[in-house]
């Protein structure tokens, strides 16, 4: 059944319902023609259509009232099974900020190019000033397909992180999100007083697109389809979420290390 099948059906059904209600007459005893005719003049009175119109609000209201809820039960669920058993996630050799002692790990995976990994990289920012001793984050690269300038950023920052300015180009890029080109990153390189010649052998280098390739197989892997992913302590979060959601998480995870 179609969706605009189901739709007109849901509203001949509601017109039906209150059709019936208003028969003096049983409607059991009234031929299928009778009541389509009776439906056609029904539904002819704009009085009678603001009545489905009103049926049909509330139907569908309370229809995404109970799939919300039912979504929120899932996310909950999946939450709580999480938190019991977080997957392990190597980091060795992936760039680090925040407090290297810090017992809360944000492992992040990211592409360049994503509008929606700019954001998330905001919060991840916000939620380090909010957790400076708790928090640290671990950047992995999922450069996405449709996305031609992803992989070459990510290399350009590895090549960076060769020489100890990983966080200052990757913000440098993604600030430059749109106009990501290999000049783009040498003008960086260059603006960050790197070591130029040695960056721009090293954007050749196999072992970094090596490394972006594990990077990516991981996050296959952990069944991460899209950027940005998160996960928390092992905890996984889908998309650029909001700071608060993240700070829920980060309690929770303090409340349970406490406890133990």
């Amino acid at each position: 059944m179609n969706r605009m099948f189901s739709k007109h059906l849901t509203t001949a059904a509601c017109a039906g319902v209150l059709l019936i209600a208003s028969l003096p007459q049983p409607a059991a005893a009234m031929d299928q023609d009778a009541f389509d005719k009776m439906m056609d003049s029904y539904l002819e009175s704009d009085e009678n259509l603001e009545k489905v119109g009103n049926a049909l609000e509330k139907f569908f209201r309370k229809k995404r009232e109970q799939q919300q809820k039912l979504a929120e039960q899932q996310e909950a669920q999946r939450m709580e099974e999480q938190f019991s058993n977080p997957v392990k996630i190597d980091i060795a050799g992936s760039p680090v900020t925040g407090n290297p002692n810090a017992s809360i790990t944000v492992v992040e995976f990211s592409d360049f190019q994503c509008p929606f990994c700019k954001r998330g990289n905001q919060v991840m920012k916000d939620l380090l000033k909010e957790y400076p001793d708790d928090v640290k984050v671990v950047f992995k690269h999922l450069p996405l397909p449709f996305h031609q300038q992803a992989k070459p950023a990510a290399v350009a920052s590895l090549a960076a992180h060769e020489q100890g300015k990983f966080w200052e180009f990757h913000d440098e890029l993604f600030e430059n999100q749109e106009s990501l080109t290999e000049e783009k990153f040498i003008e960086i390189a260059t603006k960050l007083e790197m070591d130029v010649d040695k960056f721009k052998e090293d954007l050749k280098s196999e072992k970094f697109e090596k490394k972006v390739a594990d990077d990516m197989a991981v996050a296959t892997q952990l069944g991460v389809r899209g950027t940005p992913g998160f996960f928390v302590n092992g905890v996984q979060v889908r998309g650029a979420r909001p700071l608060p959601y993240f700070k829920e998480l980060v309690e929770k995870w303090k409340e349970r290390m406490a406890k133990n």
